[in-house]
């Protein structure tokens, strides 16, 4: 009896770990891929900001609104891609150092893996501003 209730809670929640691992394996494995992709958004949307300053029309409040919303995703974006840069700098510079067992394991497997999670986990959040501001 014990088992028949048992069993497919069981199931059911190792069905839900092994999706959100493959989750996270492909936020991981994608960000390369995401931070060139981020890269031409940031570029997209400086052009339209520069545009927008150029031409220094009397804009309604709504349109003004808009572009804050889209100058503070075009900063949170930058920072973000210097955290990139700086943290696999960081790792390169890591590399060439001594280490023990233990931090040399933490440099060549657990900070790399850790560092693209993050960076994918803020992507994705940056990523869902801009279509909330799309939607505006």
């Amino acid at each position: 009896m014990v088992d028949a209730i048992i069993s497919p809670i069981l199931e059911q929640l190792t069905s839900t770990a092994v999706e959100e691992a493959k989750e996270q394996v492909r936020l991981v494995t994608g960000v390369g891929k995401e931070v060139t992709k981020l890269t031409s958004n940031l570029r997209a949307i400086q052009a339209v900001l520069y545009d927008a300053e150029k031409r220094q029309v009397k804009q309604e409040t709504a349109v003004r609104l808009w572009l804050d919303q889209l100058r503070d995703a075009c900063y949170d974006m930058e920072d973000v891609l210097d955290d990139w840069s700086t943290a696999r700098l960081k790792l390169q510079i890591n590399k060439k150092k001594v280490c023990s067992f233990f931090s040399a394991a933490s440099c060549f497997v657990c900070k790399p893996l850790v560092l693209r999670r993050d960076i994918a986990l803020k992507i994705k959040e940056i990523n869902e501003t801009l279509d909330d501001i799309a939607k505006q």
